[in-house]
């Protein structure tokens, strides 16, 4: 991909759209959407949810990173239609529309957050999906089976669309991005394993979204992990190295 190549974010005034944009900017030209630009007058007003003029930013892009959804796991099925399925269905289509040559979509760990509770101890990327995560949040039980199911339709509607049009389809299942400087040391304490094993640091972050935007894939739709290199974690990042050459700098045991 040349440097002149257009990258449009969506979800940009957000967490991880926030921190794509600093990483890529002045490197890369850049568009910004988002339903909600927080005063950022950079950032184009656009809800995804609806199909309406916004679409036509998507003019003369080269790669879309889709970071836009309700990205709290815990939430019941109406909370989340809009915003992960409806939009992620206008997303690709206005892709599709104006010849995108690259989605990048961030995935999620809560694609394969069932197996928690199951074997096999390596969670490797041709396991069947088992969307959800049952967990406990200030002492009451969560379910994360609506979130973790949405972030699954969307992998398969990027499968469809690479088969069916030929773009290249990135299914990035991120771990656990936290706001803000993210340190490990800044982790609390009462966080289980689970969640503490699939930290994703800002640097590691930053890193593979540039892999998934540079990297020359063999294959026209790839699913990656994205993860640091936590030692005792159960996720495989072999795959994710393999295919985009990310190798994660940070472990979360090492603070």
């Amino acid at each position: 991909m040349s440097a002149t190549s257009t990258v449009l974010i969506t979800g940009a005034a957000g967490n991880l759209g926030g921190k794509l944009r600093r990483h890529l900017e002045g490197r890369w030209p850049l568009r910004l959407l988002d339903r909600d630009p927080r005063g950022d007058p950079d950032v184009i007003v656009a809800d995804l949810s609806q199909w309406g003029e916004w679409t036509e930013h998507f003019r003369g892009v080269d790669t879309v990173f889709h970071l836009a959804a309700n990205a709290i796991a815990q939430q019941s099925w109406p909370d989340v239609i809009a915003p992960n399925i409806d939009a992620t269905l206008h997303v690709f289509n206005a892709a599709m529309r104006h010849g995108v040559r690259r989605i990048v979509y961030a995935s999620s760990n809560h694609v394969m957050g069932g197996y928690k509770e199951r074997e096999p101890f390596r969670i490797t990327t041709d396991l069947p999906p088992l969307p959800g995560t049952r967990y406990v949040v200030d002492g009451e039980q969560r379910d994360s089976t609506p979130y973790g199911a949405t972030k699954l339709f969307g992998e398969r509607l990027g499968k469809a669309l690479a088969e069916a049009h030929g773009v290249s389809f990135i299914a990035a299942r991120l771990g656990w991005v936290r706001p803000g400087d993210n340190l490990a040391g800044d982790i609390p304490a009462s966080r289980e394993d689970w969640f503490r094993l699939m930290w994703l640091s800002n640097r590691d972050y930053a890193q593979l979204m540039e892999c998934c935007l540079t990297a020359e894939l063999a294959e026209r739709f790839v699913i990656v992990y994205g993860m640091s290199a936590n030692t005792g974690m159960r996720w495989d990042l072999e795959e994710t190295r393999r295919v985009l050459g990310y190798v994660a700098e940070d472990d979360v045991r090492r603070g």
